[in-house]
C-alpha cells in the first residue's frame, strides 16, 4: 500500500457507534467498507487505505445467491495483508441496516443488490423528463421495504416547470420530503445537503439523464463522476456504469448508481406505506387474499365508489399488489425447479 495514499475512519465512512460496536477481531485483519463491486472483485476503503479486494475461499464456496456477497455499502472484515495479486481476502460481511433490492434484469426471478447500509434514497427527476408516477411509487416501495428513508430530488431547478413538479409530489407524498437542486448552478444545489453530513449513507437513484452524476460531482466539489448531454428526444445518456460510493468532505458518504431503464420490485412490505389512504380499507375487505376488482364486501371498492379514495391510485395500487403476486409465484416455481434439478443429479 502507498504510504501517501488517503485513510478513512470508520466514522468518516458513515459508521454510527452510537447504535452498533466494532466487532472484534485479530490484528492481522481490518474492517472496511466496499466502494466499488467488479465481477469478482472489490475496492474498499478504510483505515488501512483504498485497497483492491478479493472474497477469500471459505466465504466464496459458502454463497449461494447473489445476496450472500459484497454489495457497495457493506462494511466487510478483511486481511491487512494482500496476496500475491495484491488484493487482500474479504473474510466476512458485517450485518447489513438495510438492503436496496431489486429484482434482476433477467428471465430468472433472482434479486440484484443495488446498495447496502444506506440511510436515505434520493430519488432523482427532472422537469425536462416527462414524470412518470408509476415508476416513482415503484421507487418508493422499493426504498420503504428496504428500510430506507425516501427523498424525492427534483433536479434542475433551472428549468420551468420544476416548482410545479415538486409541488404535485409535496402535495400526493406529503410525508415525504421533496428537495429542489440544481447540480450546474452552484448555490442552488445545496437542497440537496440537507439530507448529508456525518454518519449518513445518501444513494442516489433515477432514470437516465436526471443529472444524479453532475449532483455527486458538486457534493464532491470537483468534476469526479462522468456527465453526458441529454439527446434531443429528452432520454439520458448512461454516463454512470457502475455503482460508486464517495466519501464527501463536508461528511457523510454518497452513492452513485447507474440510471435504471425499469425497476421491477423484490419486495413489497413497503406498499402501504406508498398508498396509505388506500391501505386503510385493506384490512377492511371480507376476504384477506381480496384483489380489489370484483370481490363482494370489497372495503377498497366501496371507498372508490365513495369518492374517498381515487381511481388512478387504486389502479396503481392494483398493479403493483399484481406484480408481487406474479413475483412470489414465479419465485416457487424457479427455486421449486432448483430443488428438482439438483435432486436429479446423479
Amino acid at each position: 500500500m502507498d504510504d501517501l495514499s488517503p485513510v478513512w475512519s470508520a466514522i468518516e465512512l458513515g459508521w454510527n457507534f452510537s447504535q452498533k460496536k466494532f466487532p472484534e477481531m485479530d490484528s492481522d485483519y481490518s474492517i472496511s467498507r466496499v466502494s466499488v463491486e467488479h465481477r469478482g472483485a472489490y475496492e474498499i476503503m478504510g483505515e488501512t487505505g483504498q485497497r483492491e479486494a478479493a472474497l477469500d475461499t471459505r466465504l466464496r464456496d459458502s454463497a449461494t445467491t447473489q445476496l450472500d456477497y459484497p454489495a457497495v455499502g457493506d462494511w466487510v472484515i478483511h486481511s491487512k495483508n494482500a496476496q500475491h495479486d495484491r488484493r487482500v481476502l474479504i473474510t466476512e460481511i458485517l450485518q447489513r441496516d438495510s438492503i436496496i433490492i431489486r429484482r434482476a434484469p433477467k428471465q430468472e426471478p433472482i434479486p440484484q443488490v443495488v446498495a447496502t447500509n444506506v440511510d436515505i434514497l434520493g430519488i432523482v427527476t427532472s422537469a425536462d423528463q416527462p414524470l412518470d408516477e408509476r415508476r416513482l411509487e415503484r421507487y418508493l416501495v422499493t426504498a420503504f421495504s428496504s428500510r430506507v428513508v425516501p427523498v424525492v430530488i427534483v433536479n434542475k431547478s433551472d428549468l420551468k416547470g420544476t416548482v410545479e413538479r415538486a409541488d404535485y409530489f409535496r402535495t400526493q407524498y406529503p410525508k415525504i420530503q421533496v428537495l429542489e437542486t440544481c447540480g450546474i448552478h452552484g448555490s442552488e444545489a445545496l437542497g440537496i445537503q440537507e439530507i448529508t453530513g456525518d454518519g449518513l449513507t445518501v444513494a442516489l437513484t433515477g432514470s437516465s439523464g436526471v443529472g444524479k452524476s453532475t449532483l455527486v460531482n458538486r457534493l464532491l466539489g470537483e468534476d469526479i463522476v462522468r456527465t453526458g448531454e441529454v439527446r434531443a428526444d429528452g432520454t439520458g445518456r448512461h454516463t454512470t456504469v457502475r455503482r460508486q460510493m464517495f466519501v464527501l468532505d463536508a461528511g457523510g458518504v454518497v452513492i452513485d448508481t447507474p440510471g435504471l431503464r425499469e425497476l421491477q420490485l423484490w419486495g413489497g412490505s413497503g406498499l402501504n406505506l406508498v398508498f396509505p389512504e388506500i391501505s386503510e380499507f385493506v384490512d377492511l375487505c371480507r376476504f384477506s387474499d381480496c384483489s380489489h376488482n370484483e370481490e363482494p364486501e370489497c372495503a377498497v371498492l366501496e371507498a372508490l365508489s365513495s369518492g374517498q379514495i381515487s381511481e388512478p391510485r387504486v389502479n396503481a395500487y392494483r398493479d403493483l399488489s399484481h406484480d408481487l403476486k406474479e413475483l412470489r409465484t414465479q419465485i416457487e416455481i424457479y427455486e421449486r425447479s432448483k430443488r428438482h434439478r439438483r435432486d436429479a443429479r446423479p
